[in-house]
C-alpha cells in the first residue's frame, strides 16, 4: 500500500519557521483585484488585491497536509431587516458565519463573515470572508490588509482596464529575502513601539507545546475589547462598522489592531457612532423627506440607510437637527 499522509504535530516542525511561511504573500497569479470605490464619473475606481479562499486552503494543505488542519462553521440568520437596495426599501435578512480554523499542533482561531440574505451569493461570500479572517489570525493573507487601494481607469463594465503592479514586498521571493510593508521589520512583525506582542498580528503569543495544547491569550483585556468591538457590527451595520475599523484601527477586524490603545480608540468611536445613529433616527421623522434629500445631495451623502463613515454621519445628523430646529421655530 502507498504511504499515507500523517497529520503533523508540534514535534515535527519548527513553529517559528512555519509561521514565517504562513505569512509569505501568495504568488502573483493567485491575486485578483476588487473595485471598492468609484469616482463620480465612474471612469476611475479604487482597487484592492485579494486571494480566492482556495489559495488559503492550498497553502494550508502544502504546509500541513489536508489532514493537518480543519475548519468548522457556525451559521446564524437575522430576519426582517429593512434596507435600501436599488433606491427601494426592501425587507430582507442577514447571514452570519463564524469559521474556526484549527492547525493540529498549533492552535485555533475564528473569523466572522456576513452578507445580505437577498444576495444570490450570500452564503459563499460570508463563508469566504469568515474563513479568510480566521486564517489571517495565523498570519496567512495578513499582508493584504496593508493595501489601502490604488486608483485605476475603469471600462464600461466598471472593471479595471489594467491591473496595478504589486508592490515589491508583496512578491513571495522578495518577502523571503526580507522585504516587508512599511512599518514591518525584517522578521515580519511590527517595528518596536507598534504595540505588537511579537507574532506580527496580535492575540495569543506563539508558545506551542509538544502536546499541541492551545496557548493562553497574552492579554485577556485585549480579548474582551475585541468581543465588545465585534458586537457593534450588528448594531451599526457592516458598512459603518468596517469604516470605523479601517479609519481608526487600520484593520478590518479588531484582533488585527496592533495595540490595546488602538482598540480602545476604535471602541470609543463605535460608541459615538451608535449615539449618532440614535440621534439620526430621532430627528429624521421630524424633517420633510424632500428637505432630507436636499441635505443629502448637499453633503454628497448616500441614502440614510447607506451612510458608511463618521464624517458623513456627523454632517447629516447636524444638518437634520438644524432643519428640525428651523421647522419648530417656523411653526
Amino acid at each position: 500500500m502507498p504511504d499515507e499522509e500523517v497529520p503533523v504535530n508540534a514535534s515535527t516542525f519548527d513553529v517559528k519557521s512555519v509561521l514565517r511561511e504562513l505569512e509569505v504573500p501568495f504568488s502573483p497569479n493567485q491575486i485578483q483585484w476588487r473595485v471598492t470605490n468609484t469616482a463620480k464619473d465612474r471612469k476611475r475606481g479604487q482597487v484592492i488585491p485579494y486571494a480566492d479562499p482556495r489559495a488559503y486552503a492550498d497553502r494550508l494543505n502544502a504546509l500541513f497536509t489536508p489532514q493537518g488542519w480543519t475548519r468548522e462553521y457556525r451559521i446564524e440568520t437575522l430576519n426582517n431587516i429593512t434596507r435600501i437596495k436599488g433606491g427601494e426599501s426592501i425587507v430582507t435578512g442577514k447571514i452570519l458565519v463564524t469559521c474556526t480554523v484549527t492547525i493540529i499542533g498549533l492552535w485555533s482561531h475564528s473569523g466572522t463573515g456576513e452578507e445580505w440574505a437577498d444576495d444570490s451569493n450570500a452564503m459563499t461570500s460570508a463563508d469566504a470572508q469568515a474563513f479568510k479572517r480566521a486564517c489571517s489570525c495565523f498570519g496567512l493573507g495578513r499582508y493584504l490588509y496593508e493595501f489601502h487601494g490604488s486608483w485605476v481607469d475603469l471600462d464600461q463594465n466598471q472593471q479595471p482596464k489594467q491591473m496595478p503592479a504589486l508592490a515589491g514586498w508583496a512578491i513571495p521571493e522578495n518577502w523571503r529575502n526580507g522585504s516587508r510593508p512599511p512599518g514591518i521589520n525584517g522578521n515580519g512583525v511590527p517595528r518596536q513601539g507598534s504595540g505588537s506582542n511579537g507574532n506580527g498580528h496580535g492575540g495569543a503569543k506563539v508558545n506551542a507545546n509538544a502536546n499541541g495544547r492551545k496557548p493562553e491569550p497574552a492579554n485577556n483585556s485585549a480579548d474582551e475589547l475585541d468581543i465588545r468591538i465585534v458586537a457593534f457590527e450588528k448594531t451599526l451595520g457592516a458598512r459603518l462598522y468596517r469604516s470605523v475599523l479601517c479609519e481608526y484601527g487600520k484593520a478590518e477586524h479588531p484582533n488585527l489592531i496592533k495595540d490595546e490603545l488602538g482598540k480602545k480608540k476604535v471602541l470609543q468611536i463605535l460608541e459615538s457612532a451608535v449615539r449618532g445613529v440614535q440621534r439620526l433616527n430621532a430627528v429624521k421623522e421630524r424633517v420633510d423627506p424632500k428637505a432630507v434629500e436636499t441635505l443629502l445631495a448637499k453633503v454628497q451623502a448616500p441614502t440614510l440607510a447607506e451612510i458608511g463613515d463618521m464624517k458623513t454621519l456627523r454632517d447629516v445628523v447636524l444638518g437634520l437637527e438644524q432643519l428640525a430646529g428651523s421647522s419648530l421655530v417656523q411653526a
